[in-house]
């Protein structure tokens, strides 16, 4: 019985509401709430809607369907507006009905039909399945007997009358009888058209829904409006096939689809909209003519066909500079917006293999990328280092021997894991001020670390090579000597990375994973360090590498105790999914974190589900955690719809993210080690949330996390609204 009602709660039910907000590419329950609150304006055209939803949804959970796109409303929205339709068009009655499942069944094979083949190659099939249904129950339709086509937006006023009594029909009336700009009442008329209706009350409540539950998807309505207008008033109404319904099924929602859902919100994304209506018009008016000899209505394949044609066409570029597809798809252009334009600057470190400086202590970058020196054309991605004095000396006494510069002899260290690829190490040390252009790059290993990537060491002093060929080294393992072999006139050391194993290959513009700045005093993360910048390599500190580098299967009990007295426990569960990511669950609210850590980072990248959950807190406690020794400051931006803002301020800067962000997240972290024996004990970790709005920043809250030999031993969330205070039990 349990799983029964499990079933119902975390499947039937969502399928069924997201069946009407996935219609403008929402998962949204107000959306959801609203369209079908529309739909049944028109009782039985809503009532044959919902029917078809039902019918779908339990027919694809019976037969097993991805809960997922179950659970989204793809495998049923068809069903939904084929259901309207006919419940707009068909006298109700049992053959009706019985017509209606038939036709739910037909255009459920049909969404995973044509799913199935087009998700292969990343398209939707959009309402596709709807116009197909609807056709094969069209055309026939004078053939099957009790069943008779009815006009029935000439009658539904007295059907609104039967439903609801003289009060709705005196709403009705009184909002139809507004005198409204022309442009403002054909925009609602079109919103309206999408449900086979035409009146101002049920596009008041689409638009309404459109701009509280997407200010993004509100605005590309307007624009898909406008331009489907101006592009009528240039060729005339008739020419452009100008109806309400045109305008809203297909102008509206190409521009909806393409300006903000398939595609990431922007600039060029708003153009190629406006762009892209006097194309469907032109689809629109020939499938018009066409189908006119078949008397077949053409609904909204223009709008299929070019959303389907212009994602395939985007899908073709070889790089994705301007109008970027949507890699991870929320179901909400602000979250793809937010998530995307964080993502894109702070997990570019997913894009590389963490390579760190192949030395300990601190070494000054005498020639960066594309030198001045011999860093040239396709050698010239490569990094000099020596190690220089307070005065930017890098020798003692006369510099005339190898032994007076600080850097010769020092040991140097494997940049990552990896095997040893190539050795050469019986090229002797030049004398200072000579080179040997014979053997260019003098002794030198050449350590792959994935396939493609290997990593070049060279100018190493004769007889300090202290591995050979096939062997396994880890990242911070001494090698060899820093020397002055090949083209050296002065000891230092060369390194640079590259996609083939031999010495001398190529070099690839690959950033360093993490190192200080000693001038700033600042971390820098997968950057390149500049000429003359003294760097040196981070430390891990074992203790938070431990707390922090939590492996799949471990459980985290987690309790709680509000100044009212109220308990709370939640459970959290470490696992992998198919894509091998780690995330936490937590059981109680079924909330989920992803996370990820390396050698010297912790990160959460990724947070589902309710922000009533202890989860959620911790997410944003720890959001960013460098587990290095290295007492510096970590700066990290969170997306702003991870935080619950102002909605006014929030509201408005949704409107214009897709041009600039006036209002952003900012996240600063630093490590504080409490008890400062050798044997450390127990660390604190301060963390502070920042919003700035129009560049003043406030602070919003400001959280603790207290790591001890056990991992996570407590953590504290203060802000204006809420104050946690959690901790782990044993």
């Amino acid at each position: 019985m349990n799983s029964i009602y499990k079933n119902i709660r975390e499947t039937l039910l969502p399928a069924i509401l997201n069946s009407y907000s996935i219609i403008f590419f929402l998962n949204n329950r107000f959306m959801a709430i609203a369209v079908m609150l529309a739909t049944f304006l028109n009782f039985y055209a809503g009532l044959s809607g919902l029917f078809a939803v039902i019918i779908t949804v339990l027919l694809a959970n019976s037969l097993g369907f991805d809960k997922v796109q179950l659970r989204n409303g793809i495998l049923s929205f068809n069903a939904l507006i084929t259901g309207i339709g006919l419940g707009t068009f068909f006298d109700p009655g049992i053959v009706f009905f019985t017509l209606l499942a038939l036709s739910s069944v037909l255009t459920l094979i049909l969404s995973v039909a044509l799913g199935g083949w087009l998700f292969k190659y990343g398209l939707p099939f959009l309402s596709i399945p709807f116009i197909l249904a609807f056709w094969f129950v069209v055309l026939p339709s004078s053939l099957y007997e009790n069943l008779g086509l009815t006009q029935r937006n000439i009658f539904w006023i007295n059907e609104m009358y039967s439903v609801g009594g003289s009060s709705l029909l005196s709403i009705y009336q009184y909002i139809e009888s507004w005198e409204l700009n022309k442009l403002l009442e054909i925009y609602l008329r079109s919103l309206s058209s999408i449900f086979f209706q035409n009146n101002l009350i049920t596009g008041i409540i689409i638009a309404l829904a459109l701009l509280i539950s997407s200010r993004i998807f509100f605005s590309l309505s307007v624009i898909g409006f406008i331009s489907a207008y101006i592009f009528a008033q240039f060729s005339g109404s008739e020419a452009a096939s100008i109806t309400y319904y045109n305008i809203g099924a297909n102008f509206m929602m190409v521009a909806i689809a393409m300006g903000g859902f398939f595609v990431i919100p922007s600039k060029s994304s708003y153009l190629w909209t406006i762009l892209l209506v006097p194309l469907t018009s032109i689809v629109l008016v020939f499938f018009t003519k066409l189908f006119s000899f078949i008397q077949l209505p053409v609904f909204s394949l223009p709008y299929s066909i070019i959303t389907i044609l212009f994602v395939h066409f985007l899908q073709q570029r070889s790089s994705q500079k301007k109008l970027v597809l949507t890699p991870i798809q929320h179901y909400s252009p602000e979250t793809n917006l937010y998530a995307y334009l964080n993502n894109k600057e702070r997990l570019n470190r997913f894009l590389f293999y963490p390579v760190q400086l192949p030395f300990w202590g601190e070494w000054t970058v005498t020639q960066g990328h594309d030198g001045a020196f011999t860093h040239k054309d396709e050698w010239g991605k490569a990094f000099d280092f020596m190690v220089l004095d307070d005065e930017k000396k890098s020798y003692k006494s006369t510099g005339l021997t190898c032994d007076d510069y600080y850097c010769f002899g020092k040991p140097v260290t494997a940049p990552a894991d990896g095997f040893v690829m190539d050795v050469v190490e019986h090229i002797e040390d030049n004398a200072i001020g000579e080179v040997n252009t014979t053997h260019n790059w003098g002794n030198s290993i050449v350590v792959q670390h994935i396939t493609g990537l290997y990593s070049q060491i060279s100018h190493l002093k004769k007889g300090s090579v202290k591995v050979k060929k096939g062997d396994f080294v880890k990242c911070g393992d001494v090698v060899a000597q820093c020397g002055n072999s090949g083209r050296s006139p002065y000891p230092h050391l060369h390194f640079q990375l590259q996609h083939y194993p031999v010495i001398g290959s190529k070099t690839v513009d690959y950033p360093i994973s993490y190192f200080i700045n000693i001038q700033n005093k600042s971390l820098e993360q997968f950057s390149r360090p500049e000429v003359n910048t003294v760097v040196t390599n981070l430390r891990q500190h074992p203790f938070l590498y431990n707390a922090f580098n939590i492996l799949p299967d471990t459980n985290l009990k987690i309790y709680t105790k509000d100044e009212n007295g109220n308990e709370k426990t939640e459970h959290w569960d470490a696992y992998t999914d198919a894509f091998n990511y780690k995330y936490l669950h937590s059981r109680e609210t079924d909330a989920v974190a992803y996370y990820t850590c390396d050698n010297m980072m912790f990160y959460f990248t990724a947070f589902y589900g309710s922000r009533k959950s202890l989860l959620y807190y911790f997410f944003l406690s720890a959001y960013k955690v460098l587990l290095s020794e290295t007492n510096i400051p970590v700066d990290d931006n969170i997306p702003i719809h991870l935080l619950e803002n102002k909605k006014l301020i929030s509201s408005l800067n949704d409107f214009t993210a897709p041009f600039f962000n006036f209002l952003k997240a900012g996240y600063t972290e630093k490590v504080e080690q409490i008890d400062h024996s050798l044997d450390t004990s127990e660390i604190e970790i301060k963390t502070e949330i920042s919003i700035s709005t129009f560049g003043k920043k406030s602070v919003k809250a400001k959280s603790k996390i207290r790591i001890n030999q056990h991992g996570l031993d407590s953590f504290d969330y203060i802000s204006d609204k809420k104050v946690i205070h959690a901790k782990r039990l044993i």
